[in-house]
């Protein structure tokens, strides 16, 4: 079977294609196709290096996938007590509990622990996902936390050097003091590579008892002001913008 010519957009692999849709991963898309379960204006795939470009008809396993779409960003402001997941063989809250019921074929970008609070992105393009999480990007992360008593100005600078705790080496980008009394300080903080708890094994680390973690920020998008448990889709203009300003094309 010949590559599909252009008719709408730039071509590319039908893998990519379906995972931009956010309907499957690349990975998965692509052994869907080795298994002849994806078919292109009725015809069945044996290749995943065909090229389309978003014009043509694509259909898995009997289902037809939406490929005009844009990609879409919606914030979630995440409370204590709640998963990052979509099920939970515990019968724990999840944060697809907090969503309208009506929102299907989305994907959180990232996670937050059970007791980490603040900004959790949701979007419906799988490849913009995949690229927020990657370490490589350096996409920023910003945290307030909460600590138990007041916190000398030394182990701040001590929190700003490349640390290492049991083999796995942390970078924190900033850290800052943004007030303080006898009983507990508030931090600033900034990361970039979104390891497994992260800020709380560092803090551990240095002895500091967390009372609240809450993410502001992921890379160009806040917290702001959006309530506790409130979710909401950012308009179509602005997602275009600030995904501009971390490089991602689509």
């Amino acid at each position: 079977m010949s590559s599909i010519t252009n008719k709408k957009e730039i071509p590319q692999r039908i893998a990519k294609l379906i995972a931009h849709s956010g309907a499957y991963s690349r990975r998965d898309a692509e052994k869907l196709i080795h298994e002849g379960k994806v078919e292109v204006d009725g015809q069945i795939l044996t290749s995943p290096a065909i090229l389309v470009d978003g014009s043509e008809k694509i259909v898995i396993n009997g289902k037809k996938i939406n490929t005009n779409f844009h990609t879409k960003i919606w914030l979630l402001n995440k409370p204590k007590g709640f998963i990052s997941t979509s099920k939970d063989p515990q019968g724990r809250k999840t944060i697809f509990d907090l969503l309208p019921k009506n929102i299907n074929h989305i994907m959180p970008i990232g996670r937050l622990d059970l007791n980490t609070e603040g900004l959790l992105l949701f979007t419906n393009d799988g490849n913009l996902s995949r690229y927020m999480e990657h370490p490589d990007n350096k996409i920023i992360r910003k945290y307030k936390i909460k600590v138990r008593g007041k916190v000398a100005e030394d182990l701040i600078a001590n929190l700003r050097e490349n640390i290492t705790i049991s083999r796995v080496q942390y970078n924190i980008i900033t850290a800052n003091i943004i007030s303080y009394s006898q009983s507990n300080t508030w931090l600033s903080i900034e990361i970039s590579e979104g390891k497994n708890r992260e800020i709380r094994n560092i803090c551990e680390h240095f002895r500091l008892q967390i009372n609240r973690l809450i993410r502001t920020n992921f890379g160009p998008f806040e917290l702001n002001n959006i309530q506790k448990g409130e979710f909401i889709e950012l308009p179509k203009k602005i997602v275009k913008g600030r995904l501009k300003k971390i490089g991602y094309l689509g």
